[in-house]
């Protein structure tokens, strides 16, 4: 529909159910709950009807969304249908009852509604008697959006308010659906036959030291009407209701709108022993059994997640893995996965030194790699960056400078035509005065920096003379290390990453014990071959 010729039309006079137009409903409730259906219902055919009894009007069908809230759009699948058949031209107006079933969030109430009307439609709320062909009608909807908006502001607070009493009462909350009891009058009471699971389940964990998996994998061979998963079985071992303990506040809704939900730590639970409404399945002794073996494997699971500098590189001959130890001395040390696991009868292989096997890759690395060649590269691109960000930094500086200019002129212009009082002047010229020398500040300081363009060559020699730059090469180039033993030596064979046939032998001493007091003073050997 023409914009301007519904407006013209509307200017001399005309209602909009005189005009001719297309016209569809939209409707939505934001529970399931019955009497809310009977509203949706209600809703629908009282729209039908009040299209229908217009004969200037075509009825062109309805968008209905139950169940959902108004605070956000994305949710809401008929709305969204909505808006895009109104780009595709399939209607000319959307009626429906009033700005809260449409939406509660004024910003997307203002942003359909303009959206719509760069289509060429229309929404007429009837309960609030707006009708967005007006032009005067955002300014109606912006205050009966930010109303209807603050409404729900006022709903989310009242709810956390009586959640928090609720909490501080021992009331419980949450669904009614959890394994082991029935929930009844805000209390809850064992199911014996789910207890009977839940017990096993704690039983298998702590005391036969079954790992998660193969739990649910041992139940959901035993049990035909209930899926079981590890995560499942995590969650059940560490909820407090099951030893009879009181468990609230693990959650926070932090925005109304987005309906954002925020976990609480642990630490700040509201937990303590209530028998009387949570009767205990298990007993504390054997939940805090499970829990402490829960908590170890998570710590063990999240050490074994971090990736070290030669984690997953070094192998023994028979391609076990060498996994990082730290020892008393806070040496850092890579042992057989094998030994670790099994015993040293079990592997001789032997242990290697990090601070060892750094001081060889270094040397054989500078041995490999060009230093004139790396430094005249390095110079080129860090001083080619570093050029580059200054003319940007101070070309963007200048820029909004020459902003704050013409923001001061405009000033001046509108305290001269008397449209701002000299108080009002004052107060936006020292604002833009502040940003205009912070400006200048930072600028001086980009210039200055210019001169220090030419000492970036002293700077790169620095870094290439400096070890631990190669020792951060070791990651990105080295692709395997095999590690065998020979007599008393330590040989290794060392892989780069996409190596050709060239080879590096060296063989390498060092001297252990000299700074731990009471250990042996000895000395080992490695031979080495560096295939790159």
């Amino acid at each position: 529909m023409d914009l301007y010729r519904v407006r013209n039309l509307l200017n001399q006079g005309k209602s909009i159910r005189d005009i001719n137009l297309r016209v569809v409903e939209y409707a939505r409730v934001s529970t399931d709950h019955e009497e809310q259906k009977k509203s949706l219902i209600n809703q629908v055919e009282h729209f039908r009807e009040y299209i229908d009894d217009n004969p200037n009007w075509i009825y062109s069908g309805k968008y209905i969304d139950e169940a959902v809230s108004g605070t956000t759009d994305i949710k809401r699948d008929d709305f969204m249908k909505m808006i895009n058949d109104a780009k595709m031209g399939m209607f000319d107006l959307i009626v429906t009852k009033e700005i809260s079933r449409f939406s509660r969030n004024t910003l997307d109430s203002i942003k359909y509604t303009r959206k719509l009307l760069s289509y060429g439609v229309g929404v007429l709320f009837t309960s609030d008697n707006i009708n967005t062909f007006l032009p005067d009608s955002e300014l109606r909807l912006t205050i009966m959006a930010s109303m209807a908006q603050d409404e729900v502001r006022r709903l989310s607070e009242r709810i956390k308010f009586g959640m928090k009493r609720s909490i501080k009462k021992g009331d419980l909350l949450g669904g009614n659906n959890l394994f082991g009891y029935i929930k009844k009058n805000r209390r809850l009471i064992v199911n014996e036959r789910e207890a009977k699971i839940i017990e096993k389940i704690y039983r298998l964990y702590a005391v036969d030291k079954l790992s998660l998996s193969e739990i649910a994998k041992t139940l959901n061979e035993e049990i035909s009407n209930k899926k079981f998963y590890s995560t499942t079985i995590a969650r059940i071992i560490e909820n407090p209701k099951y030893k009879g303990y009181y468990c609230g506040g693990k959650t926070e809704v932090i925005d109304y709108i987005t309906k954002e939900v925020k976990k609480i730590s642990k630490e700040q639970w509201t937990i303590y022993p209530e028998t009387s409404k949570v009767p205990a399945i298990v007993s504390e002794e054997l939940w805090k059994m499970a829990n402490d073996r829960l908590e170890e494997r998570k710590r063990n699971k999240k050490r074994s997640k971090e990736n070290y500098l030669y984690t997953s590189k070094i192998y023994c001959q028979f391609n076990h893995p060498y996994y990082r130890r730290k020892l008393k001395n806070n040496k850092i040390t890579w042992i057989c996965s094998k030994h670790l696991n099994n015993g040293s009868q079990t592997c001789s292989e032997p242990s290697l030194r990090e601070d060892e096997l750094n001081q060889i890759l270094v040397d054989m690395i500078k041995e490999i790699i060009d230093g004139d060649k790396l430094k005249r590269t390095l110079t080129s691109f860090y001083k080619r960056n570093y050029e580059n960000r200054i003319v940007n930094d101070s070309k963007d500086i200048k820029k909004s400078l020459g902003i704050i200019t013409d923001k001061n002129n405009k000033l001046l212009e509108l305290l001269l035509n008397d449209d701002i009082t000299k108080e009002e002047f004052d107060l936006a010229r020292d604002k833009l005065r502040v940003k205009e020398k912070h400006l200048n500040n930072k600028l001086r300081r980009i210039e200055k920096s210019e001169s220090s363009v030419n000492d970036i060559a002293d700077e790169i020699d620095k870094i290439i003379n400096d070890d631990t730059t190669y020792v951060g090469l070791i990651k990105d180039i080295v692709n395997k290390i095999i590690v065998k033993r020979d007599n008393d030596d330590i040989v290794l064979d060392i892989y780069m990453l996409n190596n050709s046939q060239n080879k590096l032998v060296k063989t390498y001493s060092f001297k252990r014990g000299f700074d731990v007091v009471g250990t042996r003073r000895y000395i080992v050997t490695y031979r080495v071959v560096f295939n790159y």
